[in-house]
């Protein structure tokens, strides 16, 4: 579970930093999946004032300093089943590799759209690509790493 990947780190700090988002959407946690026990890491940090909600792909690994990190934090299914009641101006998916085929990326890709503004990824699968055809995608390159930023408007 635990990532270390320095470039999905620089990616994901730079990206807010860039963005400015006042919410963000943290699907998968990646803050708890590379072992931060707070909001900064490598001298990058993501703001107080921001709101910093997360989905928890992996429920099974808990350890209550998370709930300072986030604002809120909720499962998959739930996020799936409630109403929207927050928008989100970026949201981010990152080092999701064998874990991705297990998600139900078809409902998401209705989802998401409709609650976030960006969303940063390391993955773009045919399925979102399918569906999301009109949203703006930015290919990303960092050393050998590639992201896609999303624009799905306002």
């Amino acid at each position: 579970m635990i990532l270390k990947n320095e470039n999905d780190i620089y990616m994901y700090f730079e990206t807010i930093e860039q963005l400015a988002p006042q919410r963000v959407l943290d699907i998968g946690m990646f803050l708890k999946r590379i072992g931060s026990v707070s909001r900064k890491v490598m001298d990058r940090e993501v703001p107080a004032e921001v709101c910093l909600d997360g989905i928890d792909l992996f429920p099974q690994f808990q350890f209550p300093v998370w709930d300072t990190v986030y604002d809120a934090r909720v499962s998959l299914n739930r996020f799936l089943a409630e109403p929207r009641e927050k928008r989100y101006d970026l949201a981010v998916f990152l080092g999701m590799d064998a874990s991705l085929l297990e998600l139900p990326l078809s409902q998401l890709a209705e989802e998401l759209p409709q609650c976030a503004r960006y969303l940063l990824t390391d993955r773009f699968p045919q399925i979102w690509r399918e569906r999301w055809n009109n949203a703006l995608a930015r290919d990303l390159k960092l050393e050998d790493s590639g992201y896609y930023l999303l624009d799905f408007g306002a």
